[in-house]
């Protein structure tokens, strides 16, 4: 079993965008590398469709039916997780997301202080194609979502739009997330190898299918990831100066949360704080204690002043 955390994907993005194909590429460039890949496959309905598929290339499947992976399965998420590390000694997982799971809420569950220990978040993969048919309210909202959280947008079914809606489509996603590399395919197809490298600082020396927001401002891979940053803390907390730095938290940051102790107070406290602006700090116990950590999950915003700033809490 890896002794440090093994890479973890999300594929997320809409119902019938291709998302099952992608994950069949990606797991023909992994088992090409040597990888043992664990899956975790979320579909709405109470009986795996895709998984089988997966089961051809992946070391393991698991399948996390019968609801969505932010919700209704969120602690199956976490045993999956820590079965495919511990049992099939998987080095590489990937979860491919229903189209009903909210992106969010599953960067959320999947930096849980515990499933951090055995996966942390390497990329967000978002696999869309422009709707023509009214959406419903839910299934545009998780749209929404996993073009917000991407740090890959893939625009796939090129092949099957007019180039006016098509460039239409492209610009109003380029407007709502400028961080991400954005891919324009058809039938889901992309050199796997190029979507699975860093993010680098300049433009690649020959033509590709990739298309950067004019906003994007490209850099190389920081040692977070771009919207969930864990700041691991080295000693107890001054209580004053952690109140005062929750009243600096910018409107950018949806979500923060973690375990540390106060500086002469003997409990384990446990700090929530969600939009639009409540945060919690409770005295637990547990038999099993994480490291001392806070998990800082949004974009937009000052990463590097707020974690300083964090870390100045510090005794």
């Amino acid at each position: 079993m890896s002794l440090t955390p093994i890479p973890f994907y999300i594929l997320c993005g809409s119902l019938g965008a291709g998302k099952t194909t992608l994950l069949m590429r990606l797991l023909e460039h992994w088992k090409a590398q040597g990888h043992r890949t664990g899956v975790l496959m979320n579909e709405a309905g109470s009986v795996s469709i895709d998984g089988p598929r997966a089961g051809t290339l992946a070391e393991q499947v698991m399948n996390l039916a019968g609801g969505c992976v932010c919700c209704d399965t969120k602690e199956d998420l976490s045993w999956g997780v820590a079965q495919l590390v511990r049992d099939y000694a998987s080095d590489v997982l990937i979860l491919e997301c229903s189209g009903l799971a909210d992106p969010a809420e599953v960067v959320d569950a999947v930096t849980d202080a515990y499933t951090a220990r055995l996966a942390t978040l390497e990329r967000v993969i978002a696999l869309l194609h422009p709707i023509t048919t009214e959406e419903s309210h839910s299934s545009a909202y998780v749209t929404t979502q996993a073009i917000r959280c991407a740090d890959e947008l893939i625009l796939n079914k090129r092949d099957l739009y007019v180039p006016g809606h098509w460039e239409g489509f492209r610009a109003g996603i380029l407007e709502q997330n400028p961080y991400a590399r954005l891919w324009e395919t058809s039938h889901a197809r992309l050199n796997v190898a190029d979507l699975l490298s860093p993010h680098s600082s300049t433009r690649p020396a020959t033509p590709t299918n990739v298309h950067f927001s004019k906003s994007h401002k490209a850099h190389q891979r920081m040692p977070y990831h771009p919207i969930a940053t864990t700041v691991p803390l080295p000693s107890p907390l001054n209580r004053q100066r952690f109140l005062a730095w929750i009243k600096t938290l910018p409107k950018e940051l949806e979500r923060a949360k973690g375990y540390f102790r106060f500086a002469k107070e003997p409990e384990l406290q446990e700090f929530q704080y969600a939009l639009p602006g409540q945060a919690t700090i409770s005295p637990l116990t547990l038999l099993d204690e994480p490291k001392p950590a806070l998990v800082l999950i949004g974009r937009g915003y000052d990463i590097d002043r707020l974690r300083d700033a964090l870390l100045a809490c510090a005794e």
